[in-house]
C-alpha cells in the first residue's frame, strides 16, 4: 500500500491506508493507529511496522515538531533526557490534542477504535496523553517507554479505569531498564487501567515477538 506524506495539518505526517480504502470515501470508517516516534527519530520510523499488523488498519505516523538535526526530531523540548519539564510536556500534549482532532476530521477513522502507538519518547507521550485525555483514545501500545511521574500530569482517574494498554519492554534495555516498564505497569494497574504487560529478551527496541504480542492484543479490540 502506498504511503503518502501530508503537510496540511498542524503536524507533518505520513498516512498509510488499508487495502480496501477507496479514495474519496469518508463513509467507511477504519480502526486507526497514530504512531509517535522516539527521541531523535522521525515519521518514517514506526510506519514501517504497518505490514506486520492487521490489513484493515489506517496508519498515521507523525513527525515531532522540534528539529534536533536534519531527519532527527523530538515531541517536546527538554532540559534533561528522561525527565520532561512539566511546561514543555503539557505544550506537547496540547499540540497532540489539536492534531488528533484534525485527524478525526480529515481521515475516515473510527473514533471508537483509535489507538496510540509509541516507542520510547513516543511511548511516554502516548501514555501521558491518554492519562490526561482518555476519552480521545481507545487504547495505547507503549513500547520501551515510561510514565513521567514527576511531571505533574492531571490524570483523569475516572476516565482511565478499564482503558486498554499493552506495554512491551526489553529485559536488556540500556536506556530505560526493565524496572521502568514494571513501574509503569504497576502505576497503570493502580489507576484501574486494563494492562497487558510483556517482557522480551531485547534492548531498547522492538522485536518480531513483541510486535506479535501487540498484534494479538489488537485482535481483541478491533
Amino acid at each position: 500500500m502506498k504511503i503518502e506524506t501530508h503537510t496540511q495539518l498542524s503536524i507533518l505526517h505520513l498516512a498509510r491506508f488499508p487495502e480496501a480504502f477507496q479514495a474519496g470515501d469518508m463513509q467507511t470508517r477504519y480502526p486507526a493507529v497514530l504512531a509517535l516516534h522516539g527521541h531523535g527519530s522521525n515519521e518514517r520510523d514506526l510506519i514501517e511496522l504497518a505490514p506486520l499488523f492487521q490489513d484493515n488498519l489506517l496508519w498515521i505516523s507523525g513527525r515531532g515538531p522540534y528539529e534536533l538535526a536534519p531527519g532527527s526530531y523530538d515531541w517536546y523540548r527538554f532540559k534533561q533526557l528522561g525527565r520532561p519539564d512539566p511546561v514543555f510536556l503539557e505544550a506537547a500534549l496540547q499540540g497532540l490534542d489539536q492534531f488528533i482532532g484534525e485527524l478525526l476530521d480529515a481521515y475516515p477513522i473510527d473514533p471508537q477504535k483509535f489507538f496510540l502507538l509509541g516507542f520510547s519518547q513516543g511511548s511516554m507521550i502516548s501514555m501521558s496523553y491518554t492519562l490526561t485525555r482518555p476519552a480521545r483514545v481507545s487504547g495505547v501500545i507503549a513500547q520501551s517507554g515510561y510514565i513521567p511521574g514527576e511531571s505533574g500530569l492531571q490524570v483523569d482517574a475516572q476516565g482511565i479505569k478499564g482503558k486498554p494498554f499493552i506495554i512491551t519492554h526489553g529485559l536488556e534495555d540500556p536506556v530505560f531498564p526493565v524496572d521502568t516498564g514494571r513501574r509503569t505497569r504497576d502505576t497503570l494497574l493502580g489507576l484501574g487501567a486494563s494492562v497487558a504487560y510483556h517482557e522480551f529478551h531485547m534492548g531498547h527496541a522492538t522485536s518480531r515477538e513483541s510486535l506479535a504480542a501487540v498484534r494479538t492484543w489488537l485482535d481483541g479490540l478491533i
